[in-house]
C-alpha cells in the first residue's frame, strides 16, 4: 500500500518538511510503502515546496524583521530561469516574533522589500513571491519604501520607518524611484487569499486580530488604510482597493496590485501544478494532508481543498493539531478520516509544548483500511 503524505505547516510548532518526515518514519514502521512532500499555499514552507521540485540554490542575506532587527534570512535563486522565489514569512513573518511582540501598528514589511531589492540589484527580472504568514498590516508601504518610494505627510515632510500606524498620515507618494527599480521585473504573486484591501472582509477586520489587534482597534486600522488607499489612488488615478487580494498579507497584496503590476496566482494551485501532482499521485493508495486547525476555512483555496479536488479518486486522511468539523458535514467521500492531536492525543498546551512527540503519536494511531 502506497501512502502520501503532504501536510501544510502546523504554524509555530512543525513545518510541512518535518510533519512529513515524520508521518513517513512512522508509516514505514507499519510496512507502508510512505512517501512525503512540503507543500504550501504561498505562506509559511513555501521555499521548501520549491526547494523540493526546482534546481535553486540559496541566497543568503540581512534583513529587518517586522520591528526593524537584523535577522538573517534568504531567497532562493534559479540560475537557468533568472527567477528568484522570496517567502514573506521569512522576512516579515508572525512567526519571527513572540506573542507579546505582534502589533500591526508597528510591523512593517520592510524586510520583505530588502530581499526583493537585493533579488533586482543581482540582475533577476522574474522574482515570484510567497505572501502568507506576514505579522503586519502596513498595506505594503514598507516594503514600498525599500524598492525606493516616497512617503509624505500633510506638510510634505517625508515619513520613514512605515507601518500600519503610519498610513494615516500619508498624504502624497513619490514613485519616481521605485518604478525606475522595477521596471524590466515581473512579479508573481501566490496566495490563497482574496479579499479585498478595506472593510469588513478587508485585511483590517478579517487578519489583523491574529496579528496582535484588539477587536476595538480594527476600526482605527481600517481607517488608517482607507487613507493610504485613497492616496494611492489619487496618484496612479486608479483604485486597486477592491481587487481579489488586495487585503492579503495585510495589504501587501495591495502594493503589488497598484504600483508593481503583479500577476496573481493561487498559491496551492501554483506548488501543486509544479509538482505534476496528477501523474505524482498515480500509483498512491493513500493521501495525508492537513494543516494546523481544520475548519471550514481550509476548504476555501488553501492547501487541503487544492488537493482534495485534485483527488477524486483517491482516500484521503486529515491530520491536523485542532479540528472543528465533523467529517459528515464535508461531503465528500474520498476524505475517510480526520485525525486531531488535541482531544485524542493531548491538550492544546500540551500538543505546544511537544508538538513532534504528539504528531507522531497522532500517526501511530492512523489506520489504513
Amino acid at each position: 500500500m502506497k501512502v502520501l503524505s503532504i501536510i501544510d505547516s502546523f504554524k509555530g510548532t512543525l513545518t510541512s518538511v518535518e510533519l512529513g518526515k515524520i508521518a513517513t518514519d512512522i508509516f514505514a514502521q507499519k510496512g507502508l510503502d510512505a512517501t512525503w512532500l512540503p507543500i504550501s499555499d504561498g505562506g509559511d514552507g513555501f521555499l521548501d515546496a520549491i526547494e523540493k521540485v526546482v534546481s535553486t540554490e540559496r541566497i543568503a542575506l540581512k534583513v529587518s524583521d517586522p520591528l526593524g532587527r537584523e535577522i538573517d534570512t534568504y531567497y532562493l535563486l534559479d540560475e537557468e530561469k533568472k527567477t528568484a522565489y522570496i517567502e514573506m514569512a521569512k522576512c516579515s513573518g508572525i512567526n519571527l516574533l513572540t506573542k507579546e511582540e505582534l502589533n500591526p501598528f508597528l510591523t512593517s514589511t520592510y524586510g520583505f522589500g530588502q530581499a526583493i531589492l537585493h533579488a533586482i540589484d543581482s540582475g533577476i527580472k522574474s522574482i515570484t513571491v510567497g505572501i502568507g504568514g506576514s505579522a503586519t498590516n502596513d498595506g505594503g508601504s514598507g516594503l514600498l519604501e525599500a524598492l525606493g518610494c516616497r512617503f509624505f505627510d500633510r506638510n510634505k515632510k517625508e515619513l520613514f520607518n512605515m507601518c500600519g500606524g503610519k498610513l494615516d498620515l500619508v498624504q502624497t507618494i513619490d514613485a519616481t524611484v521605485l518604478f525606475e527599480t522595477i521596471k524590466e521585473v515581473r512579479f508573481t504573486v501566490l496566495s490563497d487569499v482574496t479579499n479585498p484591501l478595506l472593510k469588513e472582509k478587508g485585511a483590517s477586520f478579517v487578519y489583523a486580530k491574529q496579528k496582535g489587534a484588539k477587536e476595538e482597534e480594527l476600526p482605527i486600522l481600517d481607517a488608517k488604510m482607507a487613507n493610504y488607499a485613497r492616496v494611492l489612488e489619487s496618484y496612479l488615478k486608479k483604485d486597486f482597493s477592491g481587487l481579489p487580494g488586495a487585503g492579503a498579507a495585510g495589504g501587501v497584496g495591495f502594493a503589488f496590485h497598484s504600483l508593481l503590476n503583479a500577476k496573481f496566482f493561487s498559491g496551492i494551485d501554483y506548488i501543486l501544478e509544479l509538482v505534476d501532482f496528477a501523474n505524482l499521485i498515480r500509483d498512491v493508495d493513500f493521501i495525508v494532508t492537513g494543516e494546523g486547525k481544520i475548519d471550514h476555512q481550509s476548504f476555501d483555496g488553501k492547501v487541503i481543498m487544492g488537493i482534495t479536488k485534485r483527488s477524486s479518486n483517491k482516500k484521503i486522511i486529515l491530520v491536523c493539531a485542532i479540528n472543528e468539523i465533523d467529517l459528515a458535514d464535508l461531503n465528500n467521500p474520498n476524505i475517510v478520516k480526520v485525525y486531531s492531536v488535541v482531544g485524542n492525543i493531548a491538550s492544546k498546551e500540551e500538543s505546544m509544548q511537544h508538538p513532534r512527540d504528539c504528531f507522531a503519536k497522532l500517526c501511530e494511531e492512523i489506520n489504513f483500511d
